[in-house]
Order: structure tokens, then sequence, then C-alpha cells
């Protein structure tokens, strides 16, 4: 983890009217808008169940990042580029390096990465497919289905990214796993 970069409460971020315009900016799909919409509920939820609980993280960062993870997403569609690094990229030359080291880990989170706000992000996308709130069995599924295209290569990539993700569930569940469990974001109420 070279390139780490931590948020801290001096990490300039841009505010959620500025988040929505890079979705124009970048011409993003109506349903990215909303995969990304959900993403930041779930993620947010965790926050706070996580502040509950003592573990204190950047909210607006955690915010901020949920919004724009998928930056880069629509004009990868179809090619063989990479919208997580394309969208870190993007942060970095909107002078955002700690978001842009955000999205751009929000697909493939190193295995000992600590519990922090880019962990967060990264498992609530696991958490919902399209824009409904799954399970990580039901996203990975998913996943293999759609981007596995049956190489083995790929599967196993996949297969490695869900033993991150439930290493993650237990990093950020442990210290809340008195008041909430992984099942309880299947309960959440989607947002109005």
């Amino acid at each position: 983890m070279d390139d780490y970069l931590p948020i801290t409460e001096l990490t300039p971020l841009p505010d959620v009217d500025q988040a929505r315009a890079w979705w124009d900016d970048y011409h993003m799909l109506d349903n990215i808008r909303e995969h990304s919409e959900m993403v930041c509920y779930v993620a947010l939820a965790i926050t706070d169940w996580l502040a509950d609980a003592g573990v204190l993280l950047h909210r607006k960062a955690v915010e901020i990042g949920a919004l724009v993870h998928d930056i880069a997403k629509t004009p990868c569609l179809g090619t063989t580029r990479l919208h997580a690094q394309e969208g870190g990229e993007i942060m970095n030359r909107l002078g955002y390096p700690e978001l842009g080291y955000l999205v751009a880990n929000h697909v493939y989170l190193a295995h000992d990465h600590p519990l922090d706000e880019t962990m967060v992000v990264n498992y609530a996308d696991k958490r919902v497919t399209h824009d409904q709130i799954v399970d990580l069995d039901a996203r990975f599924e998913y996943i293999a289905e759609r981007y596995g295209n049956g190489d083995p290569e790929r599967l196993a990539r996949i297969k490695t990214g869900l033993e991150n993700a439930k290493r993650a569930e237990k990093l950020i569940f442990s210290p809340i796993s008195l008041r909430h469990t992984p099942h309880d974001i299947m309960l959440l109420q989607r947002p109005k």
C-alpha cells in the first residue's frame, strides 16, 4: 500500500453539489447515478453505525467518495479501460488525491487494507447491484456472470474479490456486532 492516502479532517473535499455536477461533466448514465446514490446510502449507514460504536470516520469523505466512485464508468463501458483507475486519475486531476485513492481502490482493495473510508465505500459498492441492496454472495455471482466471461483468470480474481469483501465485512462489523450484522444492510429502507 505504498500509495495509501489516508483521509483526515484536513483533507480537502468538494461538496455534494459539486460531486453531482461531475456526474453531468462525465456523462454518467442514470442507472449509474442511481447505483451511486444507493452505495452512498449504504456507506453512510455503515459509517453511522461505526460512529455509534466509537469508530469515527470522515463522514463527508464517505459520502462524496460513494457519489463519485463510478465517475469514469460511463466512458469505460464497452472498452478494456479500467473505470476505477481512470476515476482515480480524474479525482487527482481535479485536485483531490485522497478521493483519487478511494475511487481507484473501490473495485479491488489490498488484502491488508485498514478499516477506513475507502474500505467502507468499497464494501458498500459490493452490497449494491444496480440500485438494489444484496448480500455479498449475490453481488459476486452477478459480477462473475457479467464480467467473468468464463475466463478462469478473471473468475479467480472475482473469487479473491469475494474473499477480500468477506474480510472487509468482518473488519467493519467487528466493532458493531453487538448492534448490527451484515444482514441489517438488507433491512435498510430505500431512500426517497
